[in-house]
Formats: C-alpha cells, sequence, structure tokens
C-alpha cells in the first residue's frame, strides 16, 4: 500500500479533510491497512480501545450483545467513515462489536498517534468531540424512533437512512447495494424476522418499495412522505 493512496483517503474523512499534505502523510506513515473477510470480527465488546479506525472500502455492522445471545445492530458504517471514536481514557473498553459486512479494508490509527495529533491540533479534538455527539444525536433519535414507530415504519425509516447513505440510481427507484438480510434489518429495527417480512410486505403494497429482496429497491418519495422527513 503506497503513501498517496493512503493520503487520498484519510483526505477524504470528516475528521481529516482539513489536514495539510505534510500532515496527513505523517498520520499515512502510521497508519497500517487491515483487510477483513465478511463476518470477520474487527474487535469485540470489552476489547481495548486501542485504535480509530478509516473505512478504506467495504461496509463494517456496529452492534450491541446481550447474555441473552440476542444481537442490536447501532448502525452500519462505509467507506471514508470513520468508527471506534471513544479513546479518551488508556484503559477504555469497547462497549460495542465491529464486523466486516463484505470484503472491507480498513485504515487503522493507533491511539498514541491520535492523541499526538490532537494534542498539537485541537482543532481536531474539536472535531473528534463534534464527530462523536453526532453519533449520539443519531443514536438517541433512532431510540426515540422505534419506540414511536409501528414496526413497518420503523422498517421504512431504516430503509430512508441506509438508502440516503449507500443507495445507488435504479430504473424502479433507488437501490439499497447492502448485503443485510432480514434478520439483520431485524436486528436494527428490535423486531423479528417474520415481522421484518411482513413490514416490507406492506411496505411494497403502498408502492414504498418496488423490490423487497436483497437488493431492496425503494422509491424514496414514499418513504419520505411516509415518514413526514423531506426527500
Amino acid at each position: 500500500m503506497n503513501y498517496p493512496s493512503l493520503v487520498w483517503h484519510l483526505k477524504r474523512t470528516e475528521l481529516f479533510a482539513d489536514l495539510e499534505l505534510a500532515e496527513l502523510e505523517r498520520v499515512a506513515a502510521t497508519t497500517p491497512c487491515r483487510d477483513y473477510h465478511p463476518g470477520e470480527v474487527i474487535y469485540r465488546m470489552d476489547d481495548p480501545a486501542d485504535a480509530l479506525y478509516f473505512v478504506r472500502s467495504g461496509l463494517v455492522k456496529i452492534s450491541k450483545l446481550f447474555p441473552s445471545g440476542k444481537e442490536a445492530i447501532l448502525g452500519v458504517v462505509g467507506q471514508h467513515d470513520t468508527f471506534g471514536e471513544l479513546l479518551l481514557e488508556p484503559e477504555e473498553r469497547r462497549p460495542t462489536q465491529a464486523e466486516a459486512i463484505e470484503p472491507t479494508s480498513l485504515i487503522v490509527l493507533p491511539r498514541h498517534e491520535l492523541q499526538s495529533l490532537l494534542t498539537e491540533r485541537p482543532d481536531l479534538a474539536m472535531k473528534l468531540v463534534r464527530l462523536m455527539a453526532a453519533r449520539l444525536f443519531e443514536a438517541r433519535a433512532w431510540t426515540a424512533a422505534v419506540s414511536a414507530y409501528s414496526a413497518p415504519e420503523r422498517v421504512a425509516s431504516l430503509l430512508y437512512r441506509l438508502a440516503r447513505e449507500f443507495g445507488r440510481p435504479h430504473p424502479q427507484g433507488v437501490e439499497l447495494a447492502l448485503k443485510l438480510s432480514q434478520e439483520d434489518l431485524a436486528r436494527m429495527v428490535g423486531a423479528t424476522r417474520e415481522t421484518v417480512s411482513h413490514s416490507l410486505g406492506k411496505l411494497k403494497q403502498a408502492g414504498a418499495i418496488t423490490r423487497a429482496r436483497t437488493p431492496i429497491v425503494v422509491k424514496m418519495d414514499v418513504l419520505g412522505a411516509m415518514l413526514a422527513e423531506p426527500e
């Protein structure tokens, strides 16, 4: 992996978008790339929070596992997204698990390198705080939606969010090209797979979905109208 490639990717992350070339080259020199197969765990709950991750390519799901064996998927991150931000204390442990959904390449910034950067560039520290605050706001907004919406509305809201971030144009709408099963969707909306299947059927009848099987194809205007959100 040559440094210009890493610099190009780092420049496109929200955290490092304002860094100069020399600073990016320094970061690139200390950030190895790691590749993961679909289903491979990047870190587990309670692992040391020893690195910040940038998605060079692929998709990663962030989830929380419970003693009962159940899994709640908290989100999906894709190219140029950042995750693993909680790096404030040396003894900090991961509160979530990260797992590759598809073949994934990550840029890994060790904790000590990040802390050196934050010391030298207080503006980066503020960007990191804003990034963490935005993630917290999104998590709370989604928690509110899960408690307030019916199951079909939760599925519609999830598809709308995912399509806005990961969708690509399709003759019948927007194709959600994520390798997420109905079981994965169920873990993201707090429902059973059967409930998600029924909800997808209802959304298709309503014209919000033109294809209910993976890859799902949605109509953004119909979904937005159902959720009273702008397209």
